[in-house]
């Protein structure tokens, strides 16, 4: 049956999902995006990607063979997008490039998007909405909770945990065993020898504290 797709939202991510879909379809996956999917309030044209933007979610909650793909960077915003989905009964959708490499005891929850040559190796689980931009490579034993978002070159080494709405930035390296804790933010090109407590934020090499949760 094909996978009938609505991203929530029509910026930079939503362009690269696209882009995504179009791979997917090459390489024979059968999926159809109908468009995406913005607040009445945000300026957009009236298409994107070849598709109609819609701006009224309650014509799109009553189908059931509609799913949705949240393509929110930022991810408190991914966060509210999913819960208000959620009110309405909406389903969601994984979007995973053919590019990436999963390892066969790792996995992927629903509503996840994992761009271009991005890497998981064994024994590593994402939750749910998480983001996985290109060149992130997750090494074995990783925990990534709901939410999260690994910004581009993001190297996470072995049993590392990433707690739900965490946010790291581009280039941001962490070396085994640590925890970034929920909602916290790390920057980009920081390299993280320390636990990062809930809400921080951090920067540099080391990862030192620039403000607390």
């Amino acid at each position: 049956m094909t996978e009938r797709l609505v991203l929530y939202g029509a910026g930079a991510l939503a362009s690269e999902i696209v882009d995504v879909l179009v791979r997917l379809r090459s390489a024979g996956a059968d999926k159809e995006l109908l468009g995406c999917l913005i607040d009445p309030t945000y300026e957009a044209p009236e298409s994107f990607g070849g598709r109609p933007v819609f701006r009224d979610l309650g014509a799109l909650s009553g189908d059931d063979s509609v799913r949705f793909v949240v393509a929110l960077g930022d991810p408190g915003a991914r966060a509210r997008a999913v819960e208000r989905l959620e009110a309405v009964g909406a389903r969601f959708s994984s979007v995973i490039d053919p590019a990436v490499l999963i390892g066969a005891s790792s996995s992927v929850a629903e509503g996840s998007v994992m761009l271009a040559h991005a890497s998981v190796t064994a024994g590593s689980r994402l939750g749910r909405h998480v983001l996985v931009n290109p060149g992130c490579t997750i090494a074995h034993d990783n925990q990534i909770a709901d939410f999260a978002t690994l910004s581009p070159g993001v190297h996470l080494a072995g049993h590392v945990t990433v707690e739900a709405g965490a946010f790291l930035g581009t280039g941001a390296c962490v070396i085994p065993g640590i925890r970034i804790g929920a909602r916290a933010f790390v920057g980009a090109g920081s390299i993280v020898i320390r636990n990062v407590a809930p809400g921080h934020t951090v920067l540099g090499n080391p990862a030192r504290v620039l403000r607390r949760g």
